[in-house]
């Protein structure tokens, strides 16, 4: 079972293996981001138009119209969920901005109030049916610890909560509790904590890669383990009988999400960079086969572009690894990509935008600058207070590599990102105008103090750590807020973004907007009424899609006519 926007829009779908047809299991067009089987009922949760306000409903499993659990919660987000045999725990924030756990008996649906969040946001993990549970405290992107409750007893996970680290992906057993964490060490790595000592233990590590995902097969006591390594992800096995570790072929480029099933089966969720999501199924016998069709799905292989990784130095000597799209037939023009959160990375994922333009003759070059996961912990604090510095700095110096390479030309390229890369974009082409010949924003920031004043309420106890404070760093936020250099800005720009965008708000493009059309420089404006930070709908995406390219071919066009010219 899966959500997918197969037919253009997201729905829930389902396939009973072995056969390989997908049917559709809702038809209200909404994205989710949990599913769960529970007897005879699926439990997931939906949002509306991009939103991101994820609500907890329940359906038949042979499908219907989705039933939220909780009239009063509408609105407002489940951030996890975590079940036992017959109770669900999760956190909403329908009553507290820094979230609540509550607990629901699956056959009465009768829930309980049983913590509340009170000086930072609180997040259930993992749940037993004994009653005990864990959850995390969360006071940024890179500090995030866990918490054993059982009664009245708190007992965090690791020695100490005060040093930063972070703590992912934890899972309950009868004996202990397994997660990943990078506590004391660059890279997070797979460890324990014992139920009956309370004692903390490392268990597997790997050279400068992060262990992410764990899942426990207790039949034959091992754990499949997925890890992050640049822009690849890989897969392991951990023998807690033996206390040794080893790595299997992966099927994929990046893993997404996998399960292992009772009898040992292993499914992963994966994606490459030239081919789509695809779900594979690992037998126990080492064999990999691909369970969604894509002929049946209507996806063309074979003719992506793969992307080179390249390295290069930054301004003080930093390496900076980055993915480089060449098209077959280039047409002169190269385009900057610097991605969002700013702590993610570009990574080797199908993006169609990018495949759709690199086939279109653009270079696409996507650094992971200062700040981007997957490096270590020091690498990506790099970023913290720091959003229009470093990062800014890394992005020109790759450009720098280009030109040395041959790869691009001063005044021929375009910056075009989402997010935190739309952000990025605005701010290189106030900074650092003499670059570009356009410019593409995707619901990007442009004023760093009225984001932070319009940030989700869930978020505001992060962002002094993350961005910056609005009071003691005004300064700061004034010097790497694009609109600081609205006066320097003189490439052709498009701007898109979403009414319901939850993060960003629509003022931030407005603003730059209205300031470009006052100084006479071109610019366009696309409104999404049913998107928010994102893309939900195909359609929507795909009519982005054409407009980016119309917009960068008149750039070629203008370039082609100026050649003539001179």
């Amino acid at each position: 079972m899966f959500s997918t926007n197969l037919n253009g829009t997201f729905n829930l779908w389902a396939m009973d293996l072995p056969h390989l047809f997908p049917y559709r299991l809702t038809t209200i067009n909404q994205n989710s981001s949990l599913i769960y089987i529970h007897q005879n009922q699926i439990v997931a949760t939906f949002e509306k138009d991009g939103d991101e306000n994820h609500q907890l409903h329940h359906l038949p499993k042979s499908g219907g119209t989705p039933i939220p659990f909780h009239e009063e919660e509408s609105g407002s987000t489940c951030y996890h969920a975590c079940f036992t045999d017959q109770e669900m725990y999760y956190s909403s924030n329908h009553e507290n901005p820094l979230l609540n756990i509550y607990k629901t008996d699956l056959q009465t649906g009768h829930t309980s109030l049983i913590q509340q969040g009170k000086k930072v946001p609180i997040v259930v993990a993992a749940a037993s049916s004994d009653g005990s549970y864990v959850f995390t405290e969360t006071y940024s992107n890179t500090h995030a610890t866990a918490f054993y409750q059982t009664g009245e007893t708190k007992l965090p996970l690791v020695p100490d909560t005060k040093i930063t680290h972070t703590i992912k992906d934890v899972h309950m057993t009868k004996d202990f509790i397994y997660f990943t964490t990078n506590y004391g060490r660059e890279f997070s790595y797979l460890a324990s904590f014992n139920l009956s000592t309370y004692e903390f233990h490392p268990l597997f590590t790997l050279d400068k890669e992060e262990i992410t995902s764990i899942q426990f097969h207790q039949q034959s006591n091992k754990i499949v383990m997925s890890s992050e390594k640049g822009v690849r992800d890989h897969l392991y096995v951990y023998d807690l009988s033996t206390g040794e570790g080893e790595r299997i072929d992966t099927p994929c480029d990046v893993v997404k999400k996998m399960k292992v099933t009772k009898n040992g089966n292993l499914f992963v969720l994966g994606i490459s960079a030239d081919k789509t999501d695809t779900i594979f199924k690992r037998d126990t016998n080492g064999s990999w086969t691909q369970v969604t069709n894509t002929k049946v799905l209507g996806v063309p292989e074979g003719n992506m572009i793969k992307p080179d990784i390249v390295h290069y130095e930054s301004h003080d000597g930093l390496e900076i690894e980055a993915l480089l799209y060449k098209p077959k037939n280039g047409n002169g023009i190269t385009i900057l990509w610097p991605h969002g959160g700013p702590q993610k990375a570009e990574r080797m994922i199908y993006r169609p935008v990018i495949q759709y333009l690199a086939q279109s003759g653009y270079t696409l070059f996507a650094p992971n600058f200062r700040g981007s996961k997957c490096y270590g912990a020091t690498f990506e604090k790099m970023v913290e207070q720091n959003w229009g510095d470093g990062p800014r700095h890394d992005c020109v110096a790759g450009m720098e590599w280009l030109i040395q390479e041959g790869l691009a030309e001063k005044g021929k390229m375009v910056a075009m990102g989402g997010s935190y890369g739309g952000y990025m974009s605005l701010l290189l082409a106030g900074r650092h105008p003499e670059y570009f010949c356009g410019i593409v924003d995707i619901f990007g920031i442009s004023n760093l103090l009225t984001f932070l004043n319009n940030v989700p309420a869930s978020w505001r106890t992060l962002m002094d750590q993350m961005v910056g404070n609005p009071e003691t760093d005004y300064e700061k936020l004034v010097r790497d807020s694009p609109i600081t250099y609205i006066d320097h800005m003189n490439s052709p720009m498009f701007i898109i973004h979403g009414e319901n965008d939850p993060r960003v708000k629509t003022e931030e493009s407005e603003r730059i907007v209205n300031e470009l059309k006052n100084k006479g420089v071109a610019v366009e404006y696309l409104v999404f009424h049913d998107e928010g930070h994102g893309f939900s709908k195909k359609k929507n995406e795909m009519r982005a899609n054409k407009e980016i390219r119309r917009f960068l071919d008149g750039l070629v066009e203008a370039d082609h006519e100026c050649r003539l010219q001179r």
